[in-house]
């Protein structure tokens, strides 16, 4: 309903009150009331009633639009603050809110994931080459991930994931195939240094019942059991 129209319809009761009133006092004292009262009844409130009704419908619909402003910003501030700015994927708590939820309704599984020789890439080629490490990484396991996966930076050189409904086996090829990719990734420094780049990956299932936490201790474990085996390679939990 446009502005106008509010006033027209605040006009027109604002009138039909005062018109009504006055032919109901009419009838009860049984006085004649002249023309030019009539008419005076139904200018006044109509000039009262119309600059007001104008101005408080003006400012409502300020106060609307200001108001889906705020909510716009509002979701934009909280999906800004759900993201890890140098990756883009999901920051620690935002994974672990997010993924929490699902926890009910599993099956699915956790991956845990961490970037080999992290520390000797900033030490040897600097913290640049080591951001893009942490960019290009990002990508390549947001590519092999479904819509409705969870990707999450949860530490500095370590992402998680949390495959939906998804059987501890496919759990494994999809890690196998994002670690394969990333194993394949030409990566070099601004001076044309090439950087070897690799992942080592834990995989753990996650039944119905079980704690989020509980499903990453064990991913993050056979993460570790990864390291040991030489990095670059896959292990499942148990």
């Amino acid at each position: 309903m446009t502005q106008w129209h509010k006033v027209l319809i605040a006009m027109g009761f604002s009138v039909g009150v005062t018109l009504v009133s006055m032919l109901a006092m009419a009838k009860l004292t049984g006085e004649h009331i002249p023309w030019p009262f009539w008419a005076f009844a139904a200018v006044c409130p109509a000039i009262i009633s119309g600059p007001v009704t104008y101005i408080l419908a003006s400012q409502a619909e300020v106060n609307r639009r200001l108001n889906q402003q705020l909510m716009a910003t509002q979701a934009v501030l909280r999906a800004q603050a759900d993201i890890d700015h140098l990756t883009g994927t999901l920051n620690r708590a935002a994974f672990y809110r997010q993924a929490s939820d699902y926890a009910d309704d599993a099956p699915g599984c956790v991956l845990l994931a961490d970037i080999d020789h992290f520390k000797a890439i900033n030490d040897l080629h600097g913290h640049a080459t080591g951001d893009y490490a942490l960019r290009i990484v990002a990508r390549t396991l947001q590519a092999a991930l479904r819509p409705n996966d969870l990707l999450g930076r949860v530490g500095g050189e370590e992402f998680a994931v949390l495959l939906a409904a998804m059987p501890e086996e496919l759990g494994i090829v999809i890690a196998e195939r994002a670690r394969l990719a990333i194993a394949g990734l030409e990566v070099a420094t601004p001076d044309g240094t090439p950087v070897v780049l690799s992942i080592s990956i834990g995989v753990a299932p996650m039944e119905a019942g079980d704690s989020l936490e509980q499903a990453l201790a064990q991913a993050d474990a056979a993460m570790y059991a990864a390291k040991r085996g030489g990095r670059n390679r896959v292990r499942a939990a148990g």
